[in-house]
């Protein structure tokens, strides 16, 4: 029987176990990517990002409420019956924890701070509206929610990154997405529901 080492072990899982439209495997590898790339910028521990990424989500098929506990008890088996270096495996656990913009937690380490950074990027630009208005669609939300969820949330992810490299990805994303707005919002006539004449999304 052929040998799997950890990454190859834990991309198999993740494609197995994430299913969700807005939440499958092509996430988990959008934001691996990420991540590398945040790591060699800002130079932080390739192994724990990588790890932390490919499994962020895995919880999320066994149900989305307190997905990161799940999440949590599947790396944590699979830390452990891998050739994954024993010694980073908490800190990979401790990303996980600390990843979700609605979990409260603050990131400590770099490498937390990289994963966090990386889910948030995975959620604005183009790829951020694609997953957006997926998620809306899947809910039944109408354009109105969907383009709301822009102002309650994915306008804001540029100004809580917390690496130097991720803050000047993210003001490419956002820049992309305010002209998106701006074209959706002349294509629907909309009138901002704002006391200010600026558009509702500035």
């Amino acid at each position: 029987m052929r040998f799997m080492g950890w990454q190859e072990t834990f991309e198999k899982i993740a494609s197995e176990l994430m299913k969700e439209p807005t939440h499958d495997f092509e996430h988990a590898k959008r934001v691996c990517s990420i991540s590398i790339h945040l790591a060699r910028e800002e130079n932080a521990d390739e192994d724990v990002v990588k790890a932390a990424a490919l499994l962020h989500d895995v919880g999320r098929s066994l149900g989305e409420k307190e997905h990161e506990q799940k999440s949590l008890e599947i790396a944590e088996s699979l830390l452990g019956m891998t050739d994954f270096p024993k010694e980073k495996k908490q800190k990979v656990l401790e990303c996980i924890r600390q990843h979700r913009f609605s979990g409260g937690e603050e990131a400590i380490s770099l490498e937390a701070k990289i994963l966090q950074d990386a889910d948030r990027l995975d959620a604005i630009g183009a790829v951020g509206i694609a997953r957006c208005f997926l998620w809306s669609g899947e809910h039944k939300k109408v354009l109105k929610e969907a383009v709301r969820h822009f102002s309650e949330k994915l306008l804001k992810l540029k100004d809580v990154m917390n690496t130097e490299s991720g803050r000047k990805m993210a003001e490419d994303r956002h820049r992309f997405m305010l002209e998106f707005l701006e074209e959706l919002e002349s294509e629907r006539g909309a009138t901002p529901q704002t006391s200010s004449t600026e558009p509702f999304y500035h």
